[in-house]
C-alpha cells in the first residue's frame, strides 16, 4: 500500500452470473496507485471492474471510493473514468463529440471542463483529430480518444480494461510508457486489467493476480514474482522452477533431491525458485552439477534446463553452455521459496 491513505476499498464484493461465481474480494487501493488487475481469461477481471463502474451489480459486500459508498449508484454518479476492451466509442459522433460526453452527460459547462478539455486533448495529441469520425482512425487513435472520454468524467478512479490488447504488439511496449506517463501526469488512481506479465510489469505498482472469481495474491511485483502465495500464482507468474518437495527433519528434499537444511515445519510443500534468480556456473565445483538438457529464451534473460539428477533445474545462462555439457548450478536451499501443499 502506497502512503496517503486508501482511495478503493471492496468489502466481500461477491456475485454469481451464470456459470461464473465471485467470491468476496477484499481490496485496499491508496490514492495514485497504479494496480495491474492480472489472470487468465475467465477470472472475473472485467467483472470486477464492471462491479466498480456499475455497469454490474454486486449481490453481496460494498464498494467504497474517497470514503463514498458507491455499491447502489448509478455509473454517472460514481466519480469512475471507464476505458472497455473495445473502447466502445459512438460511430455517429466526431472525435470531440465523444470526447465531450462524459463531461455532458453529467451536465457539466463552463471554464473548467473546457480547461480540462484543453488539457486532456492536448496531453494525448487529438487536436488534429477533433473533426474526424472514428471509422476513420487507427487502433492507437481510437485507444486514445477512450482514455480522453474517461479523463474528461473527471474521475477519481480510472479503469482501463486490456488496454492495449487490440494494438499491435510492437507499439505495446510504448504505449504501456505513454499510459505511465498519463498516469504520472493526473496523479490518478488506476486499475489496469491484462493477462500478460510483461505489460503488467511495465507498469504495476502492485499486481492483483485473481484465479476463476478470487484474489490468489495482492503485492508488489518483486513479491509476487520471488515469493508466490501459490502453485497457480507461481505457474501464472511463468516461474519454471516449481517441485514437489518434503521437508523432514530440518533437511529439504525437491523431487526427491537433498537441496540443504531449511528452517522450516516439517510437511509437504511446493518449492519455487525463479530460473533469473540462478546462475550457470562453467566449473563442476558448486553443490551442484547437471548436464544442459535445453535451452530457450524467457523474457528477460537466456534460460537453460540443468538435470541435476532427479531435479530439472531452470537457471539464468549468461554463458549459453550447449546441450549436453556439464555444468555446475549455484543453487541452495535458503533460495528456495516454500509454499504449503495441501496433499
Amino acid at each position: 500500500m502506497v502512503e496517503g491513505g486508501v482511495a478503493l476499498r471492496t468489502e466481500s464484493l461477491s456475485g454469481h452470473w451464470g456459470d461464473f461465481r465471485l467470491d468476496a474480494v477484499d481490496l485496499q487501493i491508496g490514492f495514485g496507485e497504479y494496480v495491474v488487475l492480472l489472470g487468465p481469461s475467465g477470472c472475473g477481471k472485467t467483472t470486477l471492474m464492471e462491479l466498480l463502474c456499475g455497469l454490474r451489480r454486486a449481490g453481496n459486500g460494498r464498494v467504497i471510493l474517497d470514503g463514498v459508498d458507491l455499491t447502489h449508484l448509478a455509473p454517472r454518479q460514481r466519480r469512475v473514468g471507464y476505458v472497455p476492451q473495445d473502447y466502445d466509442l459512438f460511430p455517429t459522433r466526431s472525435v470531440e463529440g465523444n470526447v465531450r460526453f462524459a463531461a455532458a452527460m453529467r451536465r457539466e459547462h463552463g471554464e473548467g471542463v473546457e480547461e480540462r478539455f484543453e488539457r486532456v486533448v492536448t496531453m494525448l495529441r487529438l487536436k488534429p483529430l477533433l473533426d474526424r469520425g472514428i471509422e476513420t482512425l487507427s487502433g492507437g487513435e481510437r485507444q486514445r480518444v477512450a482514455l480522453a472520454r474517461a479523463l474528461m468524467a473527471d474521475p477519481a478512479l480510472l479503469l482501463l480494461d486490456e488496454p492495449v490488447s487490440a494494438l499491435p504488439e510492437s507499439y505495446r511496449d510504448s504505449v504501456c510508457a505513454e499510459l505511465k506517463q498519463l498516469h504520472r501526469e493526473f496523479g490518478l488512481t488506476t486499475i489496469h486489467v491484462c493477462h500478460n506479465l510483461e505489460e503488467a510489469l511495465l507498469v504495476a505498482d502492485r499486481l492483483v493476480v485473481m484465479d476463476v472469481g478470487r484474489v490468489a495474491q495482492v503485492g508488489e511485483p518483486d513479491e509476487v514474482l520471488d515469493r508466490p502465495a501459490s502453485r497457480f500464482v507461481a505457474e501464472f507468474m511463468r516461474c519454471k522452477n516449481c517441485w514437489v518437495a518434503e521437508v523432514q527433519g530440518g533437511e529439504l528434499q525437491a523431487n526427491g533431491f537433498f537441496l540443504g537444511p531449511v528452517d522450516q515445519p516439517a510437511g509437504a510443500y511446493w518449492a519455487v525458485v525463479r530460473p533469473e534468480r540462478l546462475h550457470v556456473i562453467p566449473t563442476v565445483s558448486s553443490m551442484l552439477t547437471g548436464i544442459v538438457a535445453a535451452r530457450t529464451r524467457g523474457p528477460h534473460a537466456l534460460l537453460a534446463r540443468v538435470d541435476v539428477g532427479p531435479l530439472p533445474v531452470w537457471v539464468r545462462d549468461d554463458s549459453a553452455a550447449p546441450v549436453g555439457t556439464r555444468v555446475g548450478v549455484a543453487l541452495t536451499a535458503g533460495q528456495v521459496w516454500l509454499i504449503p501443499r495441501e496433499d
